[in-house]
């Protein structure tokens, strides 16, 4: 549900080192790919999630795997992960992301720039210490989960952000019929524009041949060619839109892992 193109390099750059690719971004909030919470928890705790983004713009996302991809640490990859998701908003960077890998259990709360104020590296600290680990060590993955979303979603109320009533998903939803229909609508113009400028030309044509003009076929062909060249040149330069994950947010390193 929720949230690449500016984070191809950093990619690139994991491959050639051997680092292992950050996953694909999540299409919801709440991803267990360790089959750790029931649905119907996970299903809640989703749209928990999505309704804070719509009231604050925040975006808090949870991710559960079973272990740290080989080839890297758990610092480096929530890192990573966050940055090529994008959560947060563009020029708010207000995201944060608790991973969670339960063989271990090992965790880390990663906290983007907009919201270290609200939570910094000693209050995630007490978060995932204070809150998540007693549940996790009671074998209770959903309610563990839960309250360290509540917890999170306390702190970064601290920050004055403000939602727009939906998430950037439900905002891009919205948009992108406007976006397909668009290029039609260029089309149609300059299809209509090159269908004015023929009949304008056959018509004056059609007057000079009247006329006896010697140079009617070549001023038509000449308005013609002119015609068809300015349809190609509209054409190529509507451009294609491109589209991004998440708000465009980006990590500001801290959090904590334990």
């Amino acid at each position: 549900m929720l949230l690449a193109g500016f984070f191809l390099f950093e990619e690139t750059s994991a491959f050639a080192s051997g680092a292992p690719a950050s996953p694909s971004r999540p299409d919801r909030y709440v991803t267990d790919l360790a089959g750790a919470i029931p649905k119907d928890r996970a299903s809640a705790l989703n749209e928990k999630l999505a309704a804070f983004e719509r009231e604050t713009s925040s975006q808090v996302m949870v991710y559960v795997d079973r272990k740290v991809p080989e080839g890297t640490t758990l610092e480096e990859f929530a890192n990573r992960a966050f940055r090529a998701w994008g959560v947060g908003q563009k020029g708010k960077s207000n995201g944060v992301v608790f991973f969670l890998f339960t063989d271990g259990p090992r965790m880390r709360m990663e906290v983007g720039y907009g919201l270290e104020g609200a939570i910094p590296d000693a209050r995630a600290h007490r978060i995932n210490v204070e809150v998540i680990a007693p549940l996790l060590k009671a074998g209770d993955v959903a309610g563990a989960l839960d309250a360290g979303a509540d917890a999170i979603l306390a702190a970064a109320r601290g920050e004055p952000y403000k939602g727009t009533g939906k998430t950037e998903a439900e905002r891009r939803r919205k948009a992108s019929p406007f976006l397909i229909f668009l290029p039609i609508g260029f089309f149609i113009v300059i299809i209509v524009a090159f269908l004015f400028a023929f009949r304008a030309a056959w018509r004056n044509a059609r007057r000079r041949g009247r006329r006896g003009s010697s140079s009617s076929d070549s001023s038509w062909t000449s308005s013609s060619s002119s015609s068809s060249g300015s349809s190609s040149s509209d054409s190529s330069s509507s451009g294609s839109s491109s589209d991004s994950s998440g708000g465009g947010g980006d990590s500001g390193g801290g959090g904590s892992s334990d």
